[in-house]
């Protein structure tokens, strides 16, 4: 029998401790108005965790950038060669297209970046299906990884949520760099996960895509993202909503928006290394 309940009366984290505690085996699942999530646990350790349907098929692997289309389709042959409940990790790990360490550092970044989100959330009907285990063609983590550190991070990133989404309230949001940094500019060194998101800004991509691109996660950008504009480095802005096609332009050719001039990019990276 499932267990089930809300977490608004019964906290994530402390499901979380008993999960762990209990060396527990299932799926939990997760909801929230129209959000959705999964966490698998394997005696007591998360293997898997998603918020979206399609991130519990191999194809996130094509779109976390570890493997090729044509690789990926290769795997998924070998699978149903095979038989027997071969797992997609499995066959990854036998066939060497990619190294175990950088299969495990991708997923797990991404599972712990899932998890993460998931403590913001004030209520949600939650249910433990004891035993429940992920479909075979699930990207599993070669590794468990305990849920200690996830506990103590979730319940630090929902303090700083707060005070980041004062200045970003959401990820949908555009970044670009301002023309003439002021004053707070002076003395700015970039850690190398800065100077990541730092080359990502354009003035078009949202803070969601940045984060999809240097694989960061949303919270790590948009705390860098904070900080650039604490330094008065950047501003950010709503996603300008497409102009409605005349019917004279919806025959023409849709052409790409011009692109942030280099010029603009070098003068603030030549006057932050100057300052």
């Amino acid at each position: 029998m499932a267990l089930v309940g809300n977490i608004r009366d019964f906290g994530l984290s402390d499901f979380l401790y008993l999960v762990d505690r209990g060396y527990k085996t299932g799926g939990l699942h997760l909801k929230h108005n129209d959000e959705t999530a999964i966490l698998f646990f394997e005696r007591g350790k998360l293997i898997l965790a998603s918020r979206k349907d399609e991130d519990r098929k191999g194809e996130l692997l094509v779109r976390l950038g570890v493997l090729s289309a044509e690789q990926l389709s290769s795997v998924m042959q070998q699978m149903q060669q095979r038989g027997n409940g071969v797992t997609l990790t499995q066959v990854l790990l036998d066939s060497q297209l990619l190294p175990a360490e950088k299969l495990q550092s991708t997923l797990q970044t991404h599972n712990e970046e899932s998890v993460y989100g998931l403590f913001g959330w004030p209520e949600g009907e939650f249910r433990f299906e004891q035993g429940q285990k992920p479909a075979t063609d699930s990207p599993v983590m070669p590794v468990p990884v305990p849920v200690e550190n996830l506990i103590m991070e979730g319940v630090r990133r929902i303090d700083e949520w707060g005070r980041i989404k004062d200045r970003i309230p959401s990820t949908d949001m555009v970044v670009k760099f301002i023309d003439q940094p002021g004053e707070k500019a002076k003395g700015v060194k970039l850690a190398p996960e800065e100077w990541r998101v730092f080359a990502r800004i354009n003035g078009r991509d949202t803070l969601a895509e940045i984060a999809q691109k240097t694989n960061l996660g949303d919270f790590d950008t948009c705390r860098i993202v904070y900080g650039f504009l604490t330094a008065g480095l950047v501003e950010v802005l709503k996603k300008p909503k497409p102009a409605p096609l005349t019917s004279s332009a919806r025959g023409a050719q849709v052409t790409e928006p011009p692109r942030l001039k280099k010029s603009l990019v070098n003068r603030i990276i030549n006057r932050i290394r100057g300052m």
